[in-house]
């Protein structure tokens, strides 16, 4: 049995969990219930595949977790009081890019699932052309320079003193529902108010989505922190642009954000067998139809047995 064999599997809410209830009820199962324990070695076959694939990766989302991590530290360096060198914070975030890619087409992850950076594309033996691979690179160091050419970070590096908290995820009850929150950001105003920043990398972005997600990050900064609701300003930063997007918070926001969670909460555990001891039937979280073209990028297309085999190359 591995560290953390003796974890239990208790309910939560978050919003990239719910995004994955709404997108796919069999991807959801696969994720926090058809993969848990996959982290030991001797986890039955099929639950170590559903973790593998759990901790699969796609190029969009490589880019933004590169950027983000980088964004994480420099503003740490900032609380600390250092100075961050934008240099030496892009050509070690450019580093690891590369070095992830190594370690991926190495394919390491298939003994250290959580430690190593593992692409669909190696996974599912499509390795795509190297120009796909210089334009990633290209991408993830624009977003790295556009990060410390931001009006964003410009503001931030000047009164570094007002970072109240960077990437620390913290679970707060909204009712009978515990709730895991991350923040890319939260800064004060410097009068009892506050700032909620989220970096945003990709090409599109929904604003309805964004804005349900900030308004839980509003509701986080009330219960947490305190902040009356006329006092939190929360802003997306679109660093592929520089242009930031404000998102109202305000008292009717919040309640929306509360009902929301209950009512996502509720019809997630609506599906489990036996509440109290978070138990789900495989059964009862039903695939996409199929043909549907969402399975197409979906990493647990193995295991739900959506996998269409190698194209042959030209």
């Amino acid at each position: 049995m591995g560290l953390m064999g003796d974890l239990q599997n208790t309910f939560s809410w978050s919003h990239s969990r719910r995004g994955a209830f709404e997108r796919c009820q069999r991807q959801y199962w696969l994720t926090y219930y058809g993969s848990w324990g996959g982290w030991n070695r001797d986890a039955p076959p099929a639950v170590r595949q559903a973790y593998i694939e759990k901790k699969l990766t796609t190029r969009p989302m490589w880019i933004g977790t590169v950027v983000h991590d980088m964004a994480e530290g420099v503003l740490e360096d900032l609380m600390a009081g250092r100075n961050p060198n934008p240099d030496y914070h892009i050509r070690k975030a450019m580093s690891r890019a590369n070095s992830d890619l190594r370690e991926s087409r190495s394919e390491r992850w298939r003994e250290w699932p959580s430690r190593v950076c593992a692409f669909q594309d190696h996974y599912y033996g499509q390795e795509p052309p190297p120009e796909a691979w210089d334009e990633a690179l290209g991408i993830i160091e624009a977003q790295l320079r556009g990060f410390f050419e931001c009006t964003t970070y410009k503001r931030l590096h000047q009164v570094p003193e007002r970072l109240i908290e960077v990437e620390k995820l913290t679970k707060v009850d909204v009712g009978d529902v515990p709730v895991w929150v991350k923040l890319d950001a939260l800064v004060s105003d410097g009068s009892g108010g506050a700032v909620v920043i989220d970096w945003k990398t990709g090409k599109h972005h929904q604003t309805s989505v964004v804005a349900a997600q900030l308004g839980v990050y509003g509701l986080y900064c009330t219960l947490l922190h305190d902040i009356p609701a006329d006092r939190i300003i929360a802003m997306h930063v679109n660093l592929r642009t520089g242009d930031r997007t404000q998102h109202p918070i305000d008292d009717t926001v919040l309640e929306q954000a509360r009902a929301d969670i209950q009512a996502s909460a509720d019809a997630m555990r609506t599906k489990l067998v036996d509440l109290p001891g978070n138990l789900a039937r495989e059964e009862d979280f039903p695939k996409l139809p199929e043909g549907d073209e969402r399975c197409a990028g979906c990493a647990f297309r193995r295991s739900c047995g959506r996998e269409q085999p190698a194209r042959e190359e030209a």
